[in-house]
């Protein structure tokens, strides 16, 4: 039953008593009654209405005559009987289902929701053969965006088992307005007007096409009656062949032109099967004839025949068809014209026109470009198009004097069958002539990622080889290799790679020197290379060659000077050049750096103007002269307090005339610096040398003066047993200044192994606390992970406990924080095979104060030796520290701000070089 309410009803009593159960009972199947009666009425009226619709539609069939009528009232009428918005007759055209009737759709949307078979509901009908129903717009496909459906049926179009086309029906109503989906009853409904919709078309095709072939068979009979007259002239009088036959191709007439071309005599040739047909257009010629059979006149048709000696020749045919008075095919007609020579001289001038014209498009082409890559490209898409010279695949060689070997320069052409119909069937698409391609190759960017190509420019042949190829090189001659199985110089690496069948190698000859050759074959079209072709390939190679090596040498000369270029660029030294009168023609990268001005405004004025600052040539100048020679001379800048190398020389012309000058300006202050440091370090040694010679010979005295002291001291009592205590003490001091001295000058051999960072700031820790509290600090320890090395644990932790001392000195009531962690570095003079910089790891160790910190003019002096800033100190700890850190391959770092504390950075390689 129907969901929702129907109706209500309603049930009184006058006598004021209440209703019995009963009486409920009573109401309520009185209530289903009704409903079903209701329903049953939906129904009866439901089904009247269709049987209504179909009765019209019978009537539709029987009176409308215009069959596009007659299937528009057919879907008008399929509308109203659904209750639908609209309906759509489709009919199967090729792959294609097309709307031929419609109702309830706008006329313009009717081409855009033609469908193929398979796509959207239609054609989904159509491909199954059944009724579909869809629910949702998603199932629909193929419909017009401004088309809003929600709901459809569709079943096709069945004559038997043949499906002509579809029948659909879009949004069903109901009778409040809303769109309700279609019932099961909808579908049989649907399915059976299908049948008759069906039966109706195929009856009206039939009735169309027995119209059309009666309108056909008058207009047949009436163009034969106009030619017959005509035709019997043109026998009797004209000078092409003109010859009849029956349907199977017995000759019943022969005229004097067909005599003359075909050499055949009348009384030889009625009778017979038409003896000028060569065998290879047999089946060709049966189907002309099944087409004049049809009622077809055949125009215009280039093809061959076969003379009575053998010889094929060219002719222009035209086929008729013979009819009966009643309009029956009863013979063909066959009009032929020897056009031959035509046809040669045809061939053979276009040839030419083809030849001269693509030889010049081409050559101008190569003139217009030296870029090496775009001209080898221009070449071989000459050599493959079609418009071109016309071969499947070509490839280029370059000769490598250097190596002696054959290497493949760039490669054209599809890999595979498949790939070779897409190219060819694309350029036809988008009408792609040579001129075009050309044309793009020059200003678009080069693209080189083709298997031909990849596969060319990974081939390399050695001339010490015995092959068609290098063969084609030392003998300086083109080779036409027909078939490469029966020709034992065929090159292996061409069959294996390439799989050709057969190949041609015409040597790149410039000035009578081989640069390189050109292969190409027809793998694909299988057209053989002919002698005409290899004329061509030479005559073309001719030319391409000077280009080819033109531009090779124009590519090296490009090569050089951009390397010169870069060169001259990359320098980091001030480098200028300029012309006799000292006017500045070019400066590198680091004069525009050094001066802050752009090179425009650089470039063409004086020298001295540009360094100097001054408007006339320095009177002073050492290096106006240096046109009689190279000068070199060290020069310091007051301005910027730097020292200068400056370096002049002469250029020269061919005539060696001098044309200007060179100057390369080398900023040499850090190397004065340098200088001075090893200079000084020098000086350090010999200090240091005779330091230790001192502390030698101080020692021994110094450890007797200790040690009567410390007797001395256990002996005496009173301000003796004090005097003697500040013996002992001073001798501890000096024996501490000598230890240092001799620490510094003397090289220790490291013991490496694998040592926790850790266990050593525990050691120092522990040794320094006591002394550390004295003073009012905090040591802390911030390790976060355990940092293991290949150090000597004694020297560093020595390093790292001179460090933690001095903070200690130089903070009072503050914190001295120890870290240590492992950090990644990259080296840039260390690279992989893949010149990637190698990545590093190094352990940290910091050691941070808040003491006074080190005055900024202090700061580059705490690692020199001797170097103190207290009264007590010998200037040799971090001196000490410094040695023993870069001892182990690592560097030492300090950070200090004076009055607010110091950071001293140590990095250690984790592993041993």
């Amino acid at each position: 039953m129907t969901e929702g309410a129907l109706g209500a009803t309603d049930m009184q009593d006058i006598s004021m008593e209440s209703f019995l159960g009963t009486d409920r009972e009573v109401l309520k199947k009185l209530q289903e009654t009704v409903e079903r009666n209701i329903e049953l009425y939906k129904i009866t009226k439901e089904q009247l209405n269709r049987i209504t619709v179909i009765y019209e539609l019978t009537k539709a069939i029987i009176s409308i005559g215009d069959f596009d009528e007659l299937l528009r009232k057919i879907s008008e009428d399929a509308t109203k009987l659904f209750n639908a918005t609209g309906c759509m007759i489709r009919l199967i055209e090729g792959d294609e289902l097309k709307i031929r009737a419609s109702f309830g759709f706008p006329e313009d949307v009717k081409d855009a929701i033609t469908v193929r078979i398979g796509e959207g509901i239609a054609g989904k009908a159509a491909l199954e053969g059944k009724t579909i129903l869809a629910k949702n717009p998603e199932e629909f496909g193929a419909i017009a965006p401004n088309i809003k459906i929600q709901t459809a049926i569709c079943t096709p179009l069945k004559i038997g088992s043949q499906i002509i086309g579809t029948f659909g029906i879009f949004d069903k109503m109901s009778p409040d307005g809303n769109i309700v989906s279609f019932t099961q009853d909808d579908i049989i409904t649907l399915e059976g007007l299908a049948s008759i919709v069906a039966i109706v078309i195929d009856k009206s095709i039939l009735y169309e096409n027995a119209l059309r072939q009666e309108r056909e068979a008058i207009e047949a009979k009436n163009r034969i009656e106009e030619l017959k007259d005509y035709l019997q002239g043109l026998i009797e009088n004209s000078a092409d062949a003109i010859v009849t036959s029956d349907l199977k191709g017995i000759v019943t007439s022969w005229n004097i032109g067909a005599e003359k071309i075909y050499g055949y005599k009348k009384q030889e040739a009625i009778g017979m099967f038409l003896p000028f047909i060569p065998d290879f257009l047999v089946e060709t010629e049966k189907s002309y004839t099944e087409r004049v059979k049809r009622g077809e006149t055949l125009k215009d048709i280039e093809t061959v025949r076969r003379t009575k000696d053998g010889r094929l020749i060219d002719v222009s045919l035209t086929l008729s068809p013979i009819k009966d008075s009643n309009g029956n095919v009863i013979g063909v007609s066959g009009i032929a014209r020897d056009i031959t020579e035509k046809k040669r001289i045809e061939k053979e001038l276009l040839r030419k026109n083809n030849e001269l014209s693509r030889l010049f498009f081409i050559s101008s082409a190569m003139r217009g470009t030296l870029e090496l890559d775009k001209l080898l490209r221009m070449v071989l898409t000459a050599v493959t198009m079609g418009d071109g010279l016309g071969f499947n695949r070509a490839m280029l060689f370059l000769l490598d004097d250097n190596k002696n070997l054959l290497k493949g320069a760039m490669g054209v052409g599809p890999s595979s069958h498949e790939e070779a119909w897409q190219i060819w069937s694309r350029l036809s698409m988008e009408h792609k002539n040579l001129h075009s391609l050309i044309n793009e190759i020059d200003d678009s960017p080069l693209r080189k990622d083709s298997f031909i190509d990849r596969l060319c420019c990974g081939i390399e042949i050695s001339l010490d080889e015995d092959t068609i190829l290098t063969r084609a090189v030392k003998e300086k001659k083109a080779f036409n290799v027909t078939d490469v199985h029966s020709e034992p110089l065929s090159d292996p690496v061409l069959i294996q790679q390439l799989g050709t069948m057969a190949y041609a190698v015409v040597p790149l000859i410039s000035r009578d020197r081989v640069i390189g050759i050109l292969w190409v074959d027809n793998l694909f079209s299988r057209r053989p290379i002919t002698e005409h072709d290899m004329e061509f390939l030479k005559g073309f190679t001719d030319q391409i060659a000077s280009a080819i090596e033109n531009a090779r040498l124009f590519e090296h000369v490009a090569q050089a000077e951009q390397e010169l270029e870069n060169i001259f660029e990359s320098i980091s030294d001030y480098l200028y050049v300029t012309d006799i009168n000292f006017t500045v023609r070019k400066v590198n990268k680091a004069v525009v750096e050094l001066l802050n001005r752009p090179v425009d405004e650089i470039v063409g004025k004086k020298s001295f103007e540009v360094f100097r600052d001054v408007s006339e040539q320095w009177s002073l100048c050492a290096y106006k002269e240096e046109i009689k020679g190279t000068v070199t001379q060290e020069l310091f800048d007051p301005k910027t307090g730097k020292t200068y190398l400056i370096s002049c020389s002469p250029v020269l012309n061919k005539s060696r005339d001098v044309i200007g000058s060179v100057h390369l300006i080398k900023d040499i202050t850090e190397m004065k610096v340098l200088r001075e440091k090893v200079a000084s370090a020098q000086r350090m040694a010999a200090l240091g040398e005779m330091a230790a010679k001192v502390a030698h010979e101080i020692r021994n005295p110094l450890l007797s003066i200790g040690g009567f002291a410390r007797r001395l001291e256990k002996r005496l009592d009173g301000d003796l047993k004090e005097n003697a205590r500040i013996i002992v003490n001073e001798v501890q001091r000096l024996e501490g200044i000598l230890n240092d001295t001799l620490s510094f000058v003397k090289s220790a051999r490291l013991n490496k192994k694998l040592v926790d960072i850790n266990e050593i700031i525990d050691g120092i820790i522990n040794l320094m606390e006591p002394t550390v509290y004295d003073r009012g600090n905090a040591l802390i320890k911030e390790i976060e992970y355990p940092v293991e090395a290949f150090i000597d644990y004694d020297r560093i932790k020595e390093a790292v406990l001179n460090i933690v001392n001095n903070a200690n000195q130089a903070t009072d009531n503050g914190s001295i924080m120890i870290r240590a962690y492992v950090r990644k570095t990259y080296s840039d003079s260390e690279t992989d095979l893949f010149e990637h910089r190698r990545e590093k790891k190094e352990a940290v160790i910091e050691v941070e104060d808040t003491g006074c910190g080190i005055r900024k003019e202090d700061i580059d002096r705490v690692f020199d030796p001797f170097f103190t800033t207290r009264p007590t100190g010998t200037g040799l700890g971090l001196s000490i520290t410094k040695r023993i850190i870069e001892e182990h391959g690592g560097k030492i770092e300090v950070e200090s701000v004076w009055g607010k504390g110091t950071k001293f950075k140590i990095y250690l390689p984790l592993e041993e070089e």
